[in-house]
């Protein structure tokens, strides 16, 4: 969603046009939205908004042996959850499909799995438990 050169989480600006036009397919104009909200943030605040999100992911593999569940893996999932919020406000099924994407999609499992080979599979745990949670909050 950036006009700048540099790979998002690893991606290169040609893969992640292809990530905004299957996004743009299946989520419609939420995706030209989220685009307007990025482009309206300096490159400075681009490049935070992109470190805290790997911070966070490196954070998860460090504490992976925790379990999905601990406390201090799901606080890691609202520090996630508040860094989606830079791209779009993300319904409680959107987060869910994240999880899911996350260890489904071959491209973003290979992502993940280059950071921890079992990271796909534990952010699609921990994250349903994390939903799970916001549910029974939300009812």
């Amino acid at each position: 969603m950036s006009n700048n050169k540099k790979p998002v989480l690893g991606h290169s600006p040609e893969k992640q046009k292809q990530y905004e036009q299957e996004a743009q397919n299946l989520w419609g104009d939420s995706v030209k939205q989220s685009a307007r909200l990025w482009n309206s943030y300096s490159a400075e605040q681009q490049a935070h908004i992109l470190a805290e999100a790997g911070a966070i992911y490196t954070e998860i593999v460090a504490k992976m042996a925790l379990g999905p569940a601990n406390p201090e893996v799901q606080a890691l999932l609202v520090r996630w959850h508040q860094n989606l919020r830079s791209f779009y406000e993300p319904s409680l099924e959107v987060l869910r499909g994240l999880g899911e994407t996350y260890h489904d999609h071959p491209e973003f499992n290979a992502t993940f799995t280059a950071m921890h080979p079992d990271l796909p599979a534990f952010l699609k745990e921990a994250i349903g438990l994390y939903v799970d949670e916001l549910e029974t909050q939300w009812l």
